[in-house]
């Protein structure tokens, strides 16, 4: 016997039918997809609002408030750093007038 029985043919052309109507059911439409709308932080409002119109006078303030944000929030407060010098045993701490002990041996280990 070669070929599907009656009942096999019309069970696969029923999943065919079904697969095309899932497969143009994913389509989106133009309107899809529908997000969310994005929430704001009140100064972001604030200058979205100022920029609207978009004169040159107000981008030349945003873009001098943009600099000088950047300015103040990426300044190091500590700029200026010391590396301690090293300290080897024998040296003499200065400011306690300590000698540092020698290192102790570890026969038993492999350091």
């Amino acid at each position: 016997m070669t070929g599907y029985t009656p009942d096999e043919k019309l069970r696969l052309q029923q999943l065919r039918v079904l697969r095309r109507q899932w497969l143009t059911a994913q389509e989106l439409s133009p309107r899809e997809p529908v997000l969310p709308p994005r929430k704001t932080w009140p100064l972001e409002t604030f200058w979205n609002n100022f920029l609207r119109d978009g004169a040159l006078w107000k981008k030349v303030i945003f873009k001098t408030y943009r600099a000088s944000l950047f300015t103040v929030s990426h300044k190091k407060p500590y700029a200026i750093v010391d590396t301690k010098p090293k300290i080897f045993p024998g040296d003499t701490i200065l400011e306690t007038g300590e000698v540092i002990p020698p290192m102790k041996d570890f026969p038993d280990q492999h350091h």
